[in-house]
C-alpha cells in the first residue's frame, strides 16, 4: 500500500468529519461560515476536487481549527485508512469506529463528540412513521423553520427522514410565491435535515433538498445561489448510490428546475424539462395540473398570452373544485390575471366571487393583498377607473408598510397609468414622491431601477404618457426573476 496518495485526498474526509460530526453543520452553513461556495465544499468532501491552501485556511477558520489541525485530521484519516486496508477490512463497513479510536490520540477533544456521535449513529432510533410526520405541516405552517424548529430537530434524529425532508422542502415551495424568505427558511432547514440521513434515503433527502433550496433561491431573486444549489442536486443525481436506485416523483425535480431555468430566460431548455416531467407524472390531477402553471409561465415570458391561458385552462379543468385550496387559489388568480392583461376582463370579472370564496378559506396576509390588486386590475379593464385608482392606492401602500418593495413598484406603475389615464399629473407627481424608497431599494434589481428612474424623470418634465406608464409596468411584470432583462427605451 506504499503507493498511496499524500494527505491532500483525504482533506474532504477531514472537512466532512468537522463540518458534520464535530460542528453539526450542513454545508450551506459552512459555505456561510467560510466563503466557500457549497458546491465546492460538496467536490472537496467527494474527493473530486483538493482545496488550495488559501481555501482549506478560510474552512478551517471557519469550522474552529487551525490549518495544522486540519492537516493533522487529514493524516490521521490517511493512516487510518491504511491500517484497515492493510489488515484486509472492509474499509466503508469499518471506517467509523476505527477513525473515531485514532482521532481520540490525535484531534484531543475534537474526538470526543465525535466518538458519541458515531456510536450514536450505529443503532439510530426508529425513524417516525411518515403519517407522524405530515402532521406537523400545520406547525411548520405557522412557526416556518424558526431557531426553536431547527434545534429541536438536531435533538430528534426519528425525524431525520426523506419523509420530513419532502414536508419542509414542499413547504417551502407552497409558500414561495408569497414569502420568499420563510420558502428559504424551510429550504434551508430541509437541507440541514437531508445531511443526517443515512444511506439511500440520505441520497434521495439531499437530491431533493438541493432542488427545494435552489427554488427558494430563486425566488429570493439570488440567481447565482440559486444555479449553485441545483448544481448539487444535478451532482447527486449524477453520482448514485451503489444499486443505481430511482428517484421517486422525478417530476418534482424537473419542474422545480424548469422553474430556475424559465426565471434564467432559458426557455426553450424549460420546456423541455416540462415534457419530461409530463411523461412522467401522472396523466391526472394536481401534479399534472402544477407542471401546466409552470409551462403557462414559460409560455407568457415567450410573448403567448394565449397558450399560456390554454394551459391554465387545462390546469383548472384537471384539479376541479376539490383540490387544495393553495393549488387551486394559485390557478384561479394566475388565469384571471392573464386573461386581465390580455382584455379578456369580463371572463376574469365572473370568476372572481369564486376566488373570493376559495381565499376566505387561506385567511388574511400576503393573497388578500395580492386579491385585492387583482380586483383593481378588473375594476380598471372594466372602466371603472374610480375604484380601481382606490383599490390600487390601498394596494400600493401595503406592500410599503411590509416593505415589499418591488410589488410596491409594479403596483405604484399600475396605479400610475391609471392617474395618467384620468390627466391627475398632480397625483403622478405625488405617487413618485411617495415611492422615492423603492429607487434605492436592494429589493428592485438594477435594470428595474432604470426603468423607474426613467419614469420619474419623466414625471418631474411632465412629458410622462400613459403608454410610457404602461410599458414600464409590462416590463416589470417580465423582469420581477430576470433581474438581467433590459428595459427598451424605444417604444
Amino acid at each position: 500500500m506504499t503507493d498511496m496518495p499524500g494527505i491532500e485526498k483525504f482533506y474532504g474526509a477531514a472537512i466532512l468529519l468537522l463540518r458534520w460530526w464535530v460542528c453539526g453543520w450542513s454545508r450551506e452553513e459552512l459555505a456561510a461560515a467560510s466563503g466557500v461556495s457549497a458546491s465546492s465544499i460538496y467536490n472537496y468532501e467527494k474527493g473530486k476536487h483538493v482545496p488550495g491552501p488559501e481555501r482549506r485556511k478560510r474552512i478551517a477558520e471557519a469550522l474552529g481549527v487551525s490549518l495544522a489541525e486540519l492537516d493533522g485530521l487529514a493524516a490521521a484519516v490517511r493512516r487510518r485508512l491504511l491500517g484497515l486496508a492493510d489488515r484486509g477490512f472492509a474499509v466503508k463497513e469499518r471506517l467509523a469506529a476505527e477513525v473515531a479510536a485514532d482521532l481520540a490520540a490525535d484531534f484531543h477533544r475534537a474526538a470526543l463528540p465525535l466518538v458519541e456521535r458515531l456510536v450514536a449513529a450505529q443503532a439510530p432510533p426508529p425513524a417516525v412513521p411518515e403519517e407522524e410526520v405530515r402532521a406537523l405541516a400545520p406547525v411548520l405552517r405557522r412557526l416556518g423553520a424558526r431557531g426553536a424548529i431547527r434545534d429541536l430537530l438536531d435533538k430528534l434524529p426519528s425525524f431525520w427522514s426523506w419523509a420530513f425532508v419532502k414536508l419542509a422542502g414542499e413547504e417551502s415551495a407552497r409558500v414561495a410565491s408569497v414569502d420568499a424568505g420563510r420558502a428559504l427558511e424551510l429550504a434551508s432547514l430541509a437541507l440541514r435535515v437531508a445531511e443526517r440521513v443515512q444511506g439511500v434515503e440520505g441520497w434521495v433527502s439531499r437530491v431533493f433538498a438541493w432542488a427545494f433550496l435552489a427554488n427558494a433561491r430563486r425566488v429570493a431573486s439570488d440567481l447565482k445561489g440559486a444555479e449553485e444549489a441545483s448544481a448539487c442536486s444535478a451532482c447527486l443525481q449524477a453520482d448514485p448510490p451503489e444499486g443505481r436506485p430511482e428517484l421517486p416523483e422525478p417530476w418534482r425535480l424537473l419542474d422545480l428546475e424548469a422553474s430556475l431555468r424559465i426565471t434564467q430566460r432559458q426557455l426553450p431548455e424549460a420546456l423541455h424539462l416540462l415534457d419530461r416531467a409530463a411523461e412522467l407524472a401522472p396523466r391526472t390531477g394536481p401534479i399534472r395540473a402544477r407542471i401546466l402553471c409552470i409551462r403557462s409561465n414559460a409560455l407568457e415570458r415567450m410573448d403567448n398570452p394565449e397558450g399560456s391561458i390554454a394551459a391554465l385552462r387545462e390546469a383548472l379543468a384537471q384539479i376541479g373544485q376539490e383540490a387544495e385550496p393553495d393549488l387551486l387559489c394559485m390557478v384561479q388568480f394566475n388565469l384571471m390575471d392573464s386573461l386581465c392583461t390580455v382584455g379578456q376582463t369580463a371572463e376574469a370579472a365572473e370568476m372572481l366571487p369564486a376566488l373570493r370564496r376559495l381565499q376566505a378559506q387561506l385567511g388574511d396576509g400576503l393573497n388578500q393583498i395580492r386579491l385585492r390588486w387583482l380586483e383593481g386590475k378588473i375594476d380598471a379593464g372594466l372602466g371603472r377607473l374610480d375604484r380601481a385608482i382606490e383599490a390600487l392606492s390601498w394596494v400600493r401602500a401595503a406592500f410599503a408598510r411590509d416593505d415589499l418593495r418591488y410589488d410596491e413598484a409594479q403596483a405604484g406603475m399600475d396605479l400610475a397609468l391609471l392617474y395618467l389615464t384620468k390627466g391627475r399629473t398632480a397625483e403622478v407627481k405625488r405617487l413618485v414622491f411617495q415611492m422615492a424608497p423603492v429607487f434605492k431599494s436592494k429589493g428592485v434589481h438594477a435594470e428595474a431601477q432604470k426603468a423607474l428612474a426613467l419614469f420619474r424623470r419623466a414625471v418631474e418634465m411632465e412629458t410622462a404618457t400613459p403608454e410610457l406608464a404602461g410599458r414600464v409596468a409590462g416590463y416589470l411584470r417580465r423582469a420581477q426573476h430576470d433581474p438581467e432583462l433590459r428595459f427598451e427605451t424605444a417604444a
